[in-house]
């Protein structure tokens, strides 16, 4: 009996780990709007933090050398667009999907 998640183990599709080195070395050359949403998925997932603290250690270099990119709302205020995640009995990743996906429109 096949499941429909055999599809998934194929090589091509083979789980590799983020590499901290590569990103550390890559977040100078993002625009800021990319660092931003960076920290935005740290702070709504709760993953990744080292890379959320290296983006806002570039964001911060980057205003001290003369950059006026207003980071701090730009972060508030794409947070706060996205639903509430409720990990409760009923959580289910479609219905989260959906709600953001309704309010875009």
């Amino acid at each position: 009996m096949t499941s429909e998640f055999d599809e998934l183990s194929t090589p091509e599709m083979e789980y590799k780990p983020l590499d901290i080195e590569v990103v550390r070395q890559m977040i100078p050359t993002y625009p800021s709007q990319k660092l931003c949403e960076m920290i935005i998925c740290d702070r709504y997932f709760g993953c990744y933090r080292e890379i959320a603290i290296m983006c806002m250690e570039e964001l911060a270099q980057r205003r001290v050398g003369g950059d006026s990119f207003a980071f701090e709302k730009v972060i508030d205020d794409g947070h706060k667009t996205l639903p509430e995640l409720n990990f409760g009995t009923s959580f289910n990743i479609r219905d989260v999907l959906q709600q953001d996906i309704k309010g875009q429109k």
